[in-house]
């Protein structure tokens, strides 16, 4: 059966990098499937493609390969890792782009096998000191998709390195979080997630962000006009802060990182 290797970079759709990662995979497993996740992430943005691939990679069937290059250290001493989680294999630079995957964090054991990738025989036979995403990532996903264990890779690490993405914490009746990624509508996803407010009245619910109050859940887009703020739980299970058929980051002024308040309000 064929096995399913996405590709998540901040290399943008104008460049043939994806394209040449892509030749590299299909010509090492040509009978691989090749998912784009995105090509698009905001220039070394290790933060935002974190939250990316955690969020596409539940899309996925167990089995699957992600190579998630977004590398601002490429051809430095920092370590290139595969790492398996909930049945997903993910290949990345470590440099933190695994932390929302892995739900790990320093004071945390590593979930699942994790290891350095340090076979060369399974690299291109010349290796670029800027583009590991072609001459390693790419030839170690076709690897693994044909069949490679991983721990032919290369040796089981101890630790790895962490993004600081802290978690939204309550305070009395409220609950303080922030923005954690924009996506490309200007939505403000949050690091508040659905189950932290499942208990509350819907109607009482208000969330104060970039100097706006926006009152009680919505379910879609649709529940307000067009031009109107609103709040509800999100496709990745956070609560989010859009304007329907506008820019809530523009609106708001608002980027990741900025303060959001959960409570209820009594009148």
């Amino acid at each position: 059966m064929a096995r399913t290797i996405t590709l998540l970079t901040d290399f943008g759709i104008a460049s043939t990098y994806p394209a040449q990662m892509k030749g590299v995979i299909l010509a090492r497993c040509p009978g691989a499937v090749l998912v784009d996740l995105s090509h698009d992430v905001p220039r070394h943005d290790v933060r935002t493609a974190a939250f990316m691939l955690a969020s596409a990679a539940k899309a996925f069937p167990q089995g699957t390969i992600h190579a998630a290059v977004v590398d601002p250290q490429v051809g430095s001493a920092r370590r290139a890792l595969a790492a398996e989680a909930a049945g997903q294999t993910y290949l990345a630079p470590d440099n933190g782009l695994l932390t929302v995957v892995l739900g790990g964090g320093p004071d945390r054991p590593l979930p699942g096998r994790v290891v350095s990738i340090e076979n060369r025989s399974l690299f291109r036979t010349d290796v670029s000191s800027t583009f590991h995403g072609r001459d390693i990532f790419a030839p170690v996903a076709a690897a693994l998709a044909r069949g490679t264990p991983l721990e032919d890779l290369g040796p089981p690490v101890a630790s790895v390195q962490w993004l600081d993405v802290p978690a939204a914490r309550r305070d009395g009746g409220s609950i303080h979080g922030e923005v954690l990624y924009v996506d490309p509508f200007g939505n403000l996803v949050t690091n508040i997630t659905g189950d932290q407010v499942a208990g509350a009245d819907p109607s009482r619910v208000a969330v104060h962000v970039g100097g706006a109050v926006i009152r009680g859940l919505s379910r879609a887009y649709s529940d307000v006009p067009a031009g109107m703020l609103l709040i509800y739980i999100g496709s990745a299970g956070f609560l989010e802060v859009a304007v329907n058929r506008q820019s809530a980051s523009a609106r708001l002024g608002a980027d990741i990182g900025t303060p959001v308040r959960v409570g209820c309000e009594t009148s």
